[in-house]
């Protein structure tokens, strides 16, 4: 079963949210959306976001704050943020990556660039679930009192937590 991801856009501008909305819905991702910080970091209380779109010039609180706070939450500090901003110099996008953003695109963007850096960064979240769900499986296994081996069409043992070697004698 494939899992849908959420993708929480953060955009004060219609038109910039009507494109990501329009280059992203295409490719089955669930998409919400906040027009200001403020409505970005409420509705995270709610939602648990794969990946923030984040636009950085923002009546009331820019961009950087928000990543910042965003950071700042235990429970959202490692999801992914790609801020995209019409601002292109060096210092912001040193201030972006200073504020906890994992990538940066200037406005106007490429689509294509758009979506290949959304699907990496999706893909390299994949992994790291995928990762951490396997650390804590092997953790059980190798720590349940029972043994558990895993052998191929062949017999050959490919695993034997501490218990089934200790009763196998491998």
């Amino acid at each position: 079963m494939k899992s849908i991801n959420t993708i929480l856009i953060v955009d004060d501008d219609v038109g910039a949210r009507n494109i990501l909305e329009a280059l992203l819905a295409r490719e089955g991702h669930r998409l919400e959306f906040a027009v200001c910080g403020r409505e970005a970091l409420e509705k995270v209380q709610h939602l648990t976001p794969s990946l923030v779109l984040l636009d950085v010039m923002m009546p009331e609180m820019d961009g950087f704050e928000v990543c910042r706070q965003l950071r700042a939450m235990p429970r959202l500090a490692e999801v992914p943020i790609i801020i995209i901003t019409a601002l292109d110099d060096k210092e912001s996008r040193l201030e972006g990556i200073h504020a906890g953003a994992d990538d940066f695109l200037s406005k106007p963007f490429d689509r294509e660039e758009l979506r290949a850096r959304v699907r990496t960064i999706l893909r390299l979240n994949r992994y790291r679930r995928l990762h951490a769900e396997r650390e804590k499986f092997e953790w059980v296994i190798q720590h349940a009192n029972n043994g558990y081996v895993i052998i191929n069409q062949d017999d050959d043992v490919l695993y034997a937590n501490s218990h089934a070697r200790l009763y196998l004698n491998l």
